[in-house]
């Protein structure tokens, strides 16, 4: 019995992280797409370098832990998941 457990263990964890990351990427990527493509940002000029990392830092960490951030925005799945547009 323990012995078929681990295998099952390390693939479920292999999925998780798989998943993790694939959404960390697509969250990231839609992230940059939003500062290259999308409307001018909402701050001053010298604080352009803090807002462009905010969205970045929120793609990146929203992405990485996915089950509380989606969780914390469970109102609107669909708008975390293609964060920020």
């Amino acid at each position: 019995m323990a012995a078929t457990a681990l295998p099952m263990r390390q693939r479920s964890l292999r999925v998780f992280v798989a998943l993790s990351l694939g959404l960390v990427a697509w969250r990231m990527a839609l992230a940059v797409a939003f500062l290259l493509f999308g409307p001018p940002l909402d701050a001053l000029p010298q604080h352009h370098t803090a807002q462009v990392f905010f969205v970045l830092s929120k793609a990146f960490l929203g992405g990485l832990f996915w089950p509380v951030s989606l969780a914390l925005d469970w109102r609107d799945p669909l708008g975390w998941l293609l964060y920020p547009w």
